[in-house]
């Protein structure tokens, strides 16, 4: 029996999701976010009051609602299972609405009301920001608000039980929500009360679903205006427009005085490759482009690691290949689609395909192999390490950005995509209206970096005294690139992610 065959799936799997591999089925997800309804009237009524006043509200109502009705499971006041007993004894709805709940119910009864079907004073106004706060501030299973309404079921589930660990004593909002005290909250909440009987997922699911229809979308604001001024402030166009000069001096230098034809040629062709995809990119920065621009990187970044590897390797067979590839591709496509046709029309134009290509290459059909493989014996990345070595972080740059070719999630959300900052839709993606796309000034940097990288690369393998002055003025300009970066990456990249900003604006919401 032969030996089972690999998967193409390459993952590096944690020490815990390894540990329960012989035992499948023993953990079960646990999801958070499926229970956040349950818990949304607790929120609003700890935005608008002190927890020591929630806290004595919800233990008198649980306390009222376990004497007055028979239960198996005692009631721990979770959203679904109070409305779901409302209508059995109308006197827990009076309850709820004499205590620090009151608001949190009557706007939660407003909003649902047609799936509640709980009638409320129609003079009671709707206010829409209590309910986007009350949600917001749970979303984070780990937030302040969540572990307190967490461990406010779970302690009440415990009252009148041996305690031997002291596990439900804690009264303060500060001891509860202490970092040493926060895990072990965590630990005792799913099998306590997030698997519990009470809780209704079903209705919750409706619940998320009554938000993503009847509750606004909220994108994120055009960011147009600000990554002008950035593009603007880091002087972008004054690096692409010195590129484009030093470029031009380059091209007046003569290549075939220095290699033979066809390799001068392989050169001038990655140099004008890498060089004009690097200036579209700016360009299609700065006209918000940016899955373009991002796309237009990952090429030249590939141009730039076969260019270089080429360059170091000074092997005339290798460029030979690499023209050779070319024609042999052709010649397989032409032939397949030959193959294809059914029609003689269709055959001839497929063997012009091929003669063309022959042609061009100046050399006899019977020279030229059919090429249904790849161009090297190595693979990109072993090209990557043979030029920079191991540590390189160019092979790295060009895995991350492969991304934007193959429509990984990323991408897609990103550029096509627009996520609502409604809390109600707990992260919720929707199309994106928004002609617009933005990438950032990272594809531009990096683009013209890399770009003069290469120029400067090409000049040193020339090694002439005549060209020592373009070499500086072309390591300077890559010099205050490197820097213009570090400085677009640390005042704007680094501390949006330090600062973690909530764009959702709720503070403008009435």
């Amino acid at each position: 029996m032969g030996a089972k065959r690999k998967g193409r799936i390459r993952q590096t799997r944690t020490v815990w999701q390894r540990t329960f591999d012989p035992y499948p089925g023993m953990v079960q997800p646990f999801s958070w976010s499926e229970r956040i309804p349950e818990f949304v009237h607790i929120s609003i009524a700890l935005y608008n009051n002190d927890y020591e006043t929630v806290k004595k509200d919800f233990y008198e109502i649980c306390d009222y609602v376990n004497q007055k009705v028979h239960l198996q499971r005692k009631f721990h006041f979770n959203l679904t299972h109070a409305i779901k007993l409302i209508p059995k004894e109308t006197t827990i709805l009076e309850k709820i609405l004499d205590s620090s709940f009151r608001e949190a119910f009557q706007q939660i009864l407003i909003f649902y009301q047609d799936i509640f079907e709980i009638s409320v004073d129609k003079d009671i106004e709707f206010k829409p920001k209590l309910l986007f706060n009350g949600y917001k501030q749970i979303l984070d299973g780990r937030s302040d608000t969540s572990i307190l309404c967490k461990y406010l079921m779970v302690q009440y589930e415990q009252s009148g039980r041996p305690d031997f660990f002291g596990l439900f004593k804690w009264n303060s909002k500060e001891e509860i929500v202490d970092p040493n005290n926060v895990s072990t909250i965590m630990a005792l909440f799913p099998p306590s009360i997030g698997l519990s009987e009470n809780l209704d997922l079903g209705m919750c699911q409706d619940l998320w679903m009554y938000n993503y229809l009847f509750s606004p979308r909220l994108p994120k604001p055009d960011d147009s205006k600000m990554e002008e001024e950035h593009y603007l402030e880091m002087g972008v166009d004054k690096f692409k427009n010195e590129f484009i000069d030093l470029y031009g001096e380059f091209k007046k230098l003569n290549l075939l005085a220095i290699y033979p034809r066809f390799i001068a040629e392989i050169n001038m062709g990655f140099v004008s490759r890498i060089s004009n995809l690097s200036i579209e990119a700016v360009e299609f920065v700065k006209l918000h482009k940016g899955e373009i621009a991002e796309l237009l990187f990952r090429t030249i970044l590939e141009s730039f690691i076969v260019g270089s590897w080429l360059l170091i390797k000074k092997d005339v067979k290798l460029h030979e290949r690499f023209r050779e590839f070319s024609t042999g591709r052709e010649k397989y496509f032409g032939s397949q689609l030959e193959k294809m046709s059914s029609s003689e029309t269709f055959k001839k134009a497929a063997n012009k395909i091929i003669d063309k290509a022959v042609k061009e290459a100046g050399v006899r059909h019977d020279d030229v192999a059919t090429e249904r493989g790849e161009i090297f014996d190595i693979r990109i990345d072993q090209m990557a390490d043979e030029v920079w070595g191991s540590e390189n972080p160019y092979y790295f740059l060009y895995k991350r950005s492969s991304d934007v070719i193959h429509g990984h999630w990323r991408v897609i959300s990103k550029y096509h995509l627009a996520k609502s900052f409604n809390p109600m839709h707990n992260g919720l993606f929707w199309y994106n209206d928004n002609p617009n796309r933005f990438a950032g000034l990272i594809p531009a940097f990096i683009s013209l970096q890399i770009a003069t990288e290469f120029l400067i690369r090409v000049l040193q393998d020339i090694e002439s005294e005549q060209i020592n002055e373009l070499h500086n003025r072309l390591v300077d300009l890559l010099q205050r690139l490197h820097k213009g970066y570090m400085m677009y990456f640390n005042k704007y990249i680094k501390q949006e992610v330090e600062e973690n900003i909530d764009p959702s604006g709720l503070d403008e919401v009435s």
